[in-house]
């Protein structure tokens, strides 16, 4: 199915486009084409949507104008391997139990996945988690195909799973070449799934953290959740109790266009953790914790970083992330009237001067 975006939809999603592919001139361009030769470069979005226990998989391309002064041929990428998330000198997680501050936001917020990983809830019967979680690059994980589910903890720290539907990732995360290395060379940029429930019983039971967007960057390399701001998740970590929460408060150490380094603790088991930011809505005047990446995983810098090293690192909602994202939880209008001032210049400078 491919889809043209028209009038405010098409407007909305070309100054979406064009922030992220203008924003640094080390950002890895996005591809693009003419192909009604009407002077108009579309970027695709592309994405696969896989139902549980049913063999049933289908593929979605959404093409967006992003402009011809925009448009570039894609970037090789540098190849990276993801590992296993670590933890840095002392460890500082915070236990949260349940039946006292688990009962708040947002706390209530957070799911478990059954394939090991963490999530977050986005809407009342979606899940926002890492792709990685539910397909390995090569193949989808028969624990995902046939059994997948969601949950949350109790009062008395116990597990209540419900049943996934079916789940959407992003086709760069799936593609390979024929040597089986990534074809986008950085592994992590796509991390990131949405699993839709059977019906809105876990929904009822948590509350929803809205995604946000993370990148647009502004003068001297910085960005709104960029480097040294703060962000914040909450997981379910395999060398900790099962029974409670695990909150991290950490600063982003280094950042590229698509990911956040950082050096808060992690391990296996936080894995599609939802990073979240406080984020400023124009519409109810008041400040909200917005989902703004995905944790993925471990690993080095790219050289063009602004500091080099080993960090933790996390997928980012990117504009174009977040339109994929708005489309899979069926809530295309609602994102883009959210955010129709996210590129207000105003605020889009007082954003970066804070």
């Amino acid at each position: 199915m491919v889809t043209r975006w028209t009038g405010r939809a098409r407007l909305y999603a070309c100054v979406l486009s064009a922030a992220l592919i203008s924003s640094l001139t080390c950002a890895a361009p996005l591809a693009a084409s003419d192909d009604n030769n009407d002077g108009e470069f579309y970027h695709t979005l592309s994405w696969e949507t896989r139902w549980v226990n049913v063999d049933r998989t289908e593929t979605t391309d959404v093409r967006v104008p992003i402009g011809r002064e925009h448009a570039q041929q894609p970037a090789t990428g540098f190849v990276h391997s993801r590992v296993k998330r670590i933890v840095y000198g002392e460890d500082d997680r915070v236990r949260i139990d349940p039946a006292t501050d688990g009962k708040r936001f947002p706390y209530t917020s957070i799911v478990r996945v059954s394939t090991g990983c963490s999530g977050v809830m986005i809407s009342r019967i979606h899940v926002l988690t890492a792709a990685h979680c539910v397909h390995d690059g090569d193949a989808y994980l028969q624990s995902a195909l046939l059994f997948l589910r969601a949950g949350y903890l109790d009062e008395e720290g116990e597990t209540q799973w419900f049943f996934v539907k079916r789940f959407f990732i992003a086709n760069e995360w799936k593609n390979k070449t024929e040597s089986g290395a990534h074809q986008y060379g950085d592994w992590d940029d796509n991390d990131f799934a949405v699993l839709e429930m059977v019906g809105e019983e876990l929904g009822k039971k948590r509350d929803i953290m809205k995604p946000g967007i993370s990148g647009l960057f502004c003068n001297d390399r910085k960005s709104v959740h960029g480097a040294e701001s703060q962000i914040e998740f909450v997981s379910f970590p395999d060398d900790k109790m099962k029974n409670a929460y695990w909150y991290v408060q950490s600063l982003v150490e280094t950042e590229s266009p698509h990911l956040l380094y950082f050096t808060g603790d992690a391990t296996h088991g936080c894995s599609g953790a939802g990073l979240y930011a406080w984020d400023y809505n124009s519409q109810s005047e008041e400040y909200e914790k917005r989902v703004i990446g995905v944790l993925s995983g471990n690993r080095d810098t790219v050289p063009f970083a602004q500091s080099q090293g080993n960090f933790n690192v996390a997928a980012r909602l990117t504009p174009t992330n977040f339109m994929m994202v708005c489309h899979w939880i069926e809530e295309e209008e609602e994102c883009r009237t959210r955010y129709a001032d996210y590129l207000d210049k105003d605020r889009h400078e007082s954003l970066c001067r804070s």
